[in-house]
């Protein structure tokens, strides 16, 4: 039997959809898909009708960082005519911006460590020069954040970076930038989608033919210079008497963590076997380099012990994100890296009050600054803010471009002061218009120098924040739900949650349900429903009291096959929490924050059985 009777067979018997038997076969006969024959063969020969079905049922779309996934063929996966297409329409988009002289501004490339990320970064600049605009690669590895600095140095039109962040290493992606430096928002993100949509044929030209002819050029040198300056700018205190290990866990983090806090007078001790470039990320369990992953940080804590090390610091392969762990007060280091890592929240919390503290001794904190962070981050940073005199924008959606937005459309007398999100994602003024491990190491470290002078760590610091503002605890969980049935599942509980909401989670009674679809919240004790402004998104938040502090938020992964659940639980709109001391307080919190995320889970899987009736 021939592979394409046997996807025929396995169409007509509805084992194979019909999108995906029209991809398939189109894939299959087209000269332009030629080099992807022989792995969609494979496919077949092995009966993956799952890979088959998930990989060709649909095209991959931009999520909150562009397009992001598995590579392999198929137009719902990271190969390069996919990344052609995103980089064609990127093109198309930039020729009908009306931006003047947009060809000559050019497009700015950047590209990690990871498998494959060089050549889709060629590939992107042949096809951007093939429509005749200057693309402008990095020689080398870069940091996401650097990316931005570069196009907004040069007055590029638009820049990409290939990388696929934190995700394993069977993944890559594609993430635009628009003139401003930012990640693409809406309407340019629909805007290319379209264009992509619309793309017949690829416009590349020879890379080689590109270099000789102009139309792609290398970076020059000096801009690495300026964006290590910009960063050690920064910096708040002169306390350098700190002993950091650091990790950029086989990723781009040398190329501006390091220099950064070199420049500042620190000498981290790097993690040798992971100061190696490799996309594989050989040395970090299951090859996820993500330090959002206390596991992810096992090594660094190793070599934490052995020197001595006050902190830990590790950025993901981008260096956009940055992780750390702290001694124990009573095992040292000794204690497992869940015990010694501390939540993106916390860090978050730890620099907005180190920074605002910091402008306000120095008497430089702006009258009109600007805090922002998303819904899923932690209410400590608007409490935070507020106590400051400065306004917080705490109601955006997921994705560090949201934040970017914000910076962009402030008045002339407002000024962007911090910015977070809990995934580890953090920014101080707005030189680059996207979070940077690169600035949360720089004042993360000086934060502890500072603090060390004192005879103080900074868990010491975290605990006075919770004892000034209420204590938080943030938990998360992801439930996976891989492939075309895994996609349907998801949908399902979303739905399910969203028309049929649960009147109690975990035993504890729901307030209102925010539905950042629709920006309505219905009050379920009243039955009253009221509006809120902001992006629309697939974003359900179900609050347990009137201030909504304490919640459980529910969002599909716009990069990765899961569901997430973000649970907030807090003594500062739960006062019956508060303890006789810091200690009992965390208990009682940590004990409803995990209630909720139980409940919450048995609420998901309720859905799911609902509409399987």
């Amino acid at each position: 039997m021939t592979i394409h009777q046997q996807i025929k067979d396995w169409a007509a018997e509805n084992r194979l959809s019909a999108e995906a038997f029209r991809a398939l076969s189109q894939w299959l006969i087209d000269p332009e898909f030629a080099d992807f024959v022989p792995g969609i063969q494979l496919l077949i020969e092995n009966e993956d009708i799952d890979e088959l079905e998930d990989a060709f049922r649909t095209h991959i779309e931009f999520g909150t960082g562009g397009i992001r996934g598995k590579m392999g063929p198929g137009p719902n996966r990271i190969n390069l005519r996919t990344i052609g297409e995103a980089a064609q329409g990127l093109a198309q988009c930039i020729l009908k911006s009306g931006i003047e002289d947009a060809r000559d501004k050019g497009v700015v490339i950047a590209y990690d460590t990871r498998n494959n990320s060089d050549v889709f970064a060629r590939e992107t600049a042949a096809i951007i020069a093939g429509n005749g605009i200057v693309a402008r690669l990095f020689d080398g590895p870069r940091a996401t954040p650097h990316l931005s600095f570069a196009l907004r140095q040069m007055g590029a039109v638009a820049g990409v970076v290939i990388s696929a962040s934190h995700n394993p290493p069977s993944d890559n992606g594609f993430k635009a930038y628009w003139i401003d430096g930012g990640q693409v928002v809406p309407p340019h993100d629909k805007n290319i989608i379209a264009e992509v949509g619309a793309v017949k044929r690829l416009d590349r030209i020879d890379y080689a033919d590109g270099v000789e002819g102009g139309l792609i050029e290398m970076l020059e040198e000096k801009l690495d210079a300026q964006y290590i300056e910009k960063l050690a700018d920064l910096s708040l205190c002169d306390a350098r008497d700190i002993r950091v290990v650091y990790t950029p866990l086989h990723g781009v983090g040398s190329t501006s963590v390091v220099p950064a806090l070199r420049k500042l007078g620190y000498s981290p001790h790097l993690v040798e076997a992971q100061d190696v470039p490799d996309g594989n990320f050989p040395t970090v369990a299951d090859g996820v380099a993500n330090p959002e992953d206390p596991g992810a940080l096992s090594l660094a804590i190793g070599e934490a012990r052995q020197v001595r090390a006050d902190v830990v610091l590790a950025s993901d392969p981008d260096a956009d994100r940055l992780g750390c762990a702290l001694p124990d007060p009573q095992k040292g280091w000794d204690a497992l890296p869940e015990e010694l890592a501390i939540n993106g929240n916390q860090i978050g919390a730890v620099l907005c009050y180190y920074i605002l503290t910091s402008l306000k001794e120095q008497d430089t904190l702006p009258d009109r600054g600007v805090v922002c962070k998303t819904i899923v981050t932690t209410d400590l940073i608007s409490l935070i803010a507020k106590d400051f005199g400065l306004a917080p924008v705490d109601n955006l959606l997921v994705g560090f471009k949201y934040i970017g937005d914000v910076i962009n459309t402030l008045s002339d007398d407002e000024t962007f002061v911090f910015g977070t999100e809990e995934s580890h994602g953090y920014l101080f003024t707005d030189f680059v218009r996207d979070k940077d491990a690169a600035v949360a190491a720089v004042l993360l470290a000086e934060c502890a120098a500072k603090l060390k002078r004192q005879g103080r760590t900074l868990r010491d610091y975290l605990d006075d924040i919770y004892r000034a503002f209420g204590y938080f605890c943030e938990v998360q969980k992801s439930t996976y739900r891989e492939g075309a049935q895994g996609n349907e599942e998801i949908a399902q509980i979303m739905t399910g949650l969203r028309e049929d909401p649960p009147a109690e989670i975990g035993g504890h009674k729901v307030v209102e349900v925010i539905d950042r679809q629709t920006n309505i919240v219905h009050n379920v004790q009243t039955g009253k429903p009221r509006t809120i402004q902001g992006a629309m998104g697939n974003v359900l938040a179900f609050t347990f009291t009137e201030e909504g502090h304490t919640r459980v938020t529910a969002r599909p992964s716009g990069t990765e096959p899961k569901i997430k659940y973000y649970v907030s639980a807090s003594s500062a709109d739960c006062a019956d929490l508060a303890g006789e001391d810091l200690e009992q307080t965390r208990e009682n919190v940590d004990q409803l924050a995990y209630e909720i995320v139980n409940g919450m889970l048995d609420s998901a899987e309720c859905a799911l059985k609902a509409a399987a009736l």
